[in-house]
């Protein structure tokens, strides 16, 4: 064989050598790249009888639907759902009542409860405060371990973070469909438990805006509902059972959010749950007054609300005969005022009590000539808040400082409070009626009594 033979047959081998190598190559690379592929979208396989396919399951949108990312960083699930209750048509001691059925009802629909804002007394999105400033909510969940409770302030950076996802998709409505709201009144009836349409929206709920519009279709999509249950439906706790399951069907729907104004006067559910605790400072406050009362006082609830004016210079010769009897037979020095009439300006301590006449003027007046009144005001109570101006308006009425005389008079070693045409008999009175009821039976030896009332002096 020639030499020009053999090179020739040599480059033959080589270049069939480099093209098995470059053939060889392209195929493992694409082998490789195609199980890449596999592992980025395959997320399971089932596995079936040799008579049907193979399923393959692959990551769509839907898995990796942000809004679902955004629910499970605030609610831990895929979905939020929200029970608002941002309107509870009461003052602090029925509210704190009524937000305890209304959080019976988030766990019985496992939904989230907002913990709704405080102030003036008050339970409801229109104050100003975080619920935090009356209540203790680390007592809150403790007494419902299976809710989980959210602020005001938590619900609003699910809104914005909501609605900052859905701009970012173009206002995509299949990526971020509107908020689904299912907007409800519930107020007491005389005849029947039913719904009716044709809602009342309440004002304040424009504060949430443009993250909820109730009123913009392409932001909310609102079904709104008043339901009306029947005052003997919730007057014991036997007649309970049937409407709070009711009342739990009623709201068992797929809404993210839940909206309700509600206006009950009794609770919802056969079990009361025990009062939502007021949080420390409160707490401290109150044990601050104790002690400059040198722990050994008199509390005094006078509601002069309601109460007949003509009839107060009678109401308060009762209130000071009674006094000296009291403090003569237990040997109690100091006397604690906790009242309606105005304190700390010209506004009565009742958002409730309008009209302030001389007769109320002279009442006071006589009861501070006969003895030195001790209120939360002369003893500096809550003087923390009173040197910040941003609580002007809760010192200068209602507020606050409620929840303090309610503590304070609970401590007391002996309570009073007034007559039938002196007083308005209120649940406040009977909360610490309640509270001290308690304690005495746990033999608390510092309480004297539960509650006596005065007598008119003719």
């Amino acid at each position: 064989m020639s030499l020009s033979q053999i090179t020739r047959k040599f480059v033959l081998i080589c270049f069939f050598v480099l093209l098995w190598y470059i053939i060889s190559s392209f195929y493992f690379e694409q082998k490789e790249l195609l199980s890449d592929q596999n592992e980025e979208t395959l997320t399971k396989v089932h596995l079936a009888p040799s008579n049907t396919t193979v399923t393959t399951i692959t990551d769509d949108v839907n898995n990796n639907n942000p809004l679902n990312e955004l629910n499970k960083k605030y609610c831990g699930k895929p979905t939020c759902k929200f029970l608002f209750v941002y309107y509870i048509g009461e003052q602090e001691t029925k509210a704190n009542l009524h937000f305890r059925s209304f959080s019976q009802l988030a766990e019985k629909l496992n939904r989230i409860m907002v913990l709704t804002n405080v102030g003036s007394s008050r339970i409801g999105t229109c104050t100003n405060f975080p619920f935090d400033f009356y209540y203790n909510t680390n007592l809150l969940q403790k007494e419902f371990p299976n809710v989980l409770f959210k602020s005001e302030n938590d619900f609003i950076f699910w809104l914005k973070e909501r609605d900052q996802i859905k701009k970012i998709n173009n206002n995509d409505n299949k990526v971020i469909p509107p908020l689904s709201i299912l907007h409800s009144s519930i107020k007491l009836h005389n005849n029947t438990f039913s719904e009716e349409t044709n809602f009342d929206k309440h004002k304040c709920i424009s504060k949430f805006e443009p993250l909820m519009n109730t009123k913009d279709p392409n932001n909310s999509r609102v079904k709104y509902t008043k339901l009306f249950i029947r005052t003997t439906d919730l007057r014991t706790g036997k007649s309970r059972v049937k409407s709070s399951e009711l009342l739990t069907k009623f709201f068992t729907v797929d809404e993210e959010i839940l909206l309700v104004n509600g206006n009950v006067i009794y609770p919802l559910f056969p079990q009361t749950m025990p009062v939502i605790p007021y949080n420390d400072y409160i707490l401290n406050e109150a044990q601050k007054i104790k002690d400059k009362l040198s722990s050994s006082y008199i509390g005094i609830h006078w509601r002069l609300e309601s109460s007949i004016p003509e009839l107060l210079p009678e109401c308060v010769q009762g209130l000071i005969k009674t006094l000296n009897k009291v403090m003569e037979e237990e040997g109690i020095k100091n006397i604690y005022l906790a009242t309606d009439y105005p304190l700390s300006s010209s506004r009565s301590q009742s958002s409730t009590f309008k009209e302030i006449t001389n007769y109320h003027h002279d009442a006071i007046r006589t009861l501070n000539e006969t003895f030195k009144i001790n209120t939360w005001v002369s003893l500096g109570g809550l003087e923390q808040l009173r040197k910040n101006d941003k609580y002007n308006k809760e010192l200068s009425g209602s507020g606050i400082q409620g929840i303090l005389d309610k503590l304070v008079c609970v401590n007391s070693n002996y309570f009073i409070s007034g007559p039938k045409g002196c007083s308005r008999s209120s649940s406040f009175t009977r909360a610490i009626a309640d509270k001290r009821s308690n304690r005495i039976k746990n033999k608390d030896s510092g309480l004297l009594n539960i509650i006596d009332r005065w007598e008119i002096h003719l």
